[in-house]
């Protein structure tokens, strides 16, 4: 979905006035000093209730979350339990990404445990302004920091926020945010096949974009979650300037007693590109 900073003021208190919001919400929204911020603030929030209804007969006022220890957000019990659905969301610039897991019913099951299923995403802007040599020495691996540096100056800083959309999709999917070291675990991206997946607009058209398939996680301080959970990373990219990574996980105890067999992401993943407006009609 576009944000778009410069919302109205009309336009903001209209979407207020949905009453979408539980009064936390209106009140934190409210509390941004940043125009931008603001708007931005409610959009996403209006957006993930409009999201979450598209595949639910919930309707948006009626969603209600509870947030990790970490601030990672999720469905309370309860509604977890009536709908199955996992979510996940990012926003960077002009772009805010909502990712939904349908899981559970497919298998008879009521839904798929929190703890059974780890899921994140996240969407990045390239900046010119970011000094990148820092940052790869403080957070990435010897290895990852030796492969970009290989690489010729002008992929490097691509390859830079491709390592940083991945790494961020992970640890969101864990839920523990930078308590998890971005040097517990490293990025492979091997030897890249390209991929396309489809995208429908919001006026039915359709476009494709390029994933990255192929991307590999290796687990260097933490040897219990590679052994004990299956992972699927795919990286896409918008356009030159935004990236995105999906990090799926599901526990290999989960895969054994319905004996899944675990199909690639790129395989069942659907994107929708719609406004807010698109899904306030």
């Amino acid at each position: 979905m576009p944000l778009n900073g410069a919302l109205s003021p009309a336009d903001f208190e209209a979407g207020l006035a949905l009453g979408w919001l539980t009064d936390d919400e209106a009140a934190k929204v409210s509390r941004y000093r940043s125009v931008s911020a603001r708007n931005n603030g409610l959009q996403v929030r209006l957006g993930l209730r409009a999201v979450l209804s598209r595949h639910s007969e919930l309707k948006p006022n009626e969603w209600r979350f509870n947030y990790g220890a970490k601030g990672k957000p999720a469905l309370t019990p309860d509604l977890l339990a009536k709908t199955g659905l996992h979510f996940n969301l990012s926003h960077s610039g002009e772009w805010l990404m909502i990712g939904i897991v349908m899981g559970g019913h497919a298998l008879k099951a009521d839904h798929y445990a929190d703890a059974d299923l780890c899921f994140g995403v996240d969407i990045e802007r390239e900046r010119s302004s970011t000094d990148i040599v820092p940052i790869l020495n403080h957070y990435f691996t010897q290895a990852e920091t030796d492969t970009l540096l290989q690489l010729p100056s002008s992929l490097q800083r691509q390859r830079f926020f491709d390592l940083w959309a991945v790494k961020e999709s992970y640890i969101k999917a864990r839920g523990l945010g930078l308590a998890l070291s971005l040097k517990s675990f490293s990025v492979d991206f091997g030897l890249i096949t390209q991929g396309n997946v489809n995208v429908q607009l919001a006026d039915k058209s359709h476009q494709t974009i390029e994933l990255q398939q192929d991307v590999k996680l290796h687990f260097t301080e933490d040897e219990d979650i590679a052994t004990t959970m299956a992972w699927q990373t795919v990286l896409g990219r918008l356009d030159q300037q935004y990236r995105f990574a999906i990090t799926f996980g599901l526990t290999n105890q989960v895969n054994e007693q319905h004996s899944l067999r675990i199909e690639p992401i790129d395989n069942s993943l659907n994107i929708y590109q719609l406004s807010l407006a698109d899904l306030l009609v």
